[in-house]
This record gives structure tokens, sequence and C-alpha cells, in this order.
């Protein structure tokens, strides 16, 4: 869960902006304060993951807020200028050296740089981890899903992505196959430059026309097995 703290001194336009990111998954919005002083309040509290600031901002909250931006190192700040009439904005991920650039964006945009500022989140998140984490995560216009690991059955390599198949559905993640390996060689083997299957899932072997693929439960695709590893898939067989 991505944890948002909202930030505007127009209470109205922050409520708007709550109620466009309560309809995104895996998005908590914990509070939207109007004022510097209750944002670090909710802040020293909550431990926000995501900042939405509006600018500029009022002369009487630049302490309390210069001070939430000084602490943000630990998450992205995101930024969205003042209203205007016959415009509605929204916020757009930007760096805080380059806030004097900021522009307007419509709803679509909010959604696509809270969903990029996550990515950095879970980012973060792994690299501060020594333990394999439980869940991938792939991010849409409908917002965060959280894909077991457990119910993984075979990752494989699709250009810059990686295609997660799963008994019931296919998605697709930013992880790379070379990372995903690492991360859980316990739980999955390489059978293929571009292909892992979960260890716990794997059938047997097939051969069809000098070509070895793997079995697995719940799997109708069957990917196929290099040379190099079907030699020590066979080796593993037994053991499982």
């Amino acid at each position: 869960m991505i944890k948002v703290l909202i930030v505007d001194e127009e209470l109205l336009a922050g409520v708007r902006i709550e109620r466009l990111l309560a309809a995104t998954k895996n998005i908590e919005v914990i509070g939207v304060a109007v004022n510097g002083f209750d944002a670090r309040a909710i802040s020293d509290k909550q431990n926000p993951d995501l900042l939405l600031l509006k600018c500029p901002i009022s002369p009487s909250n630049e302490p309390y807020v210069l001070e939430l931006v000084r602490r943000a190192d630990f998450y992205p700040v995101l930024m969205f200028c003042p209203s205007f009439d016959g415009f509605n904005p929204m916020p757009a991920a930007i760096k805080r050296k380059a806030s004097f650039k900021m522009k307007l964006v419509n709803s679509d945009d909010l959604l696509t740089a809270v969903l990029s500022a996550s990515k950095l989140i879970h980012k973060r998140r792994k690299e501060k981890s020594v333990e394999p984490r439980t869940h991938l995560y792939v991010y849409s216009y409908l917002g965060i899903d959280k894909i077991p690991v457990d119910k993984i059955l075979l990752l494989q390599a699709d250009q810059k992505y990686v295609r997660v198949y799963m008994s019931d559905s296919v998605v697709t993640v930013n992880d790379s196959l070379k990372s995903l390996e690492k991360e859980f060689k316990q739980l999955f083997v390489r059978v293929h430059r571009n292909a892992l299957v979960a260890i716990s899932a794997i059938q047997g072997l097939d051969r069809s026309d000098d070509q070895v693929s793997v079995k697995i439960t719940g799997l109708s695709t069957e990917p196929r097995v290099s040379r190099r590893r079907a030699s020590y898939l066979r080796q593993l067989l037994p053991l499982l």
C-alpha cells in the first residue's frame, strides 16, 4: 500500500484529489492538510510514502512545508500549480530542483505521476529489504495490483519486460529476469535464457522434434528448455 499525504490550502481542491485517488487500487490517502502545521502533524503520525504538495504556498505555511520537503528525501514529492479560471489543475511528478518549471496537467497525468512515484517507492523498499519480496507489482490506470510470488508458475522475458504466468492470468512487470532470478533463486529455476519456472510446479520434461520443453502444473504453456539446462533439469526432477 502506498500512503499519500495531500497538502492543499484549498480544502475542496484537496478533496477532489483524494476522491480521484480513492478509486485507485493500493493507494491510500492518509490525510488532506490545509496548512503546513497540520501536514507536519499528519506526517509525523502516519509516515507517508508520497507527498502531494500544492505550490505556491502562503508565507505563513512556508516554514512547515519547507521542513516537510527537507525531510522528504526518503519519498518522492509531487507538486502541482494553483488553479485559474476555466481549468482544474492536477499534480505532475517533478524534481524539487525543477519546481520552477511546473506545468498544469490533467487527472490521467496525475495518476501516471503517482504510479511512477509508486514504482520508485517499491524499488527503494526492495533495496532496503534483505528478504525476498512476497509480491510483485503491476501498475495500470486502475492502480497497483499485488501479485503473490507463491502463485507465479512461469516468468518469461519479453523484450524489456517480463511476463508473469499464473494458473488464471498473465501480467507484465518491469523487473528484469536476471534480478528476479537472483532474488527468488530458492523458488525458481532457469530453463532457458528467457524463462524461469517455479520449482514446485515442474511436472516433467517433454521432447518433441528434437526440442525439450518443461511441463508446468496448472499451465498449458510449456517453455522451451535450452540444451545446456536440459541435463541439469533431468538431474533435478528425481529430487522434486
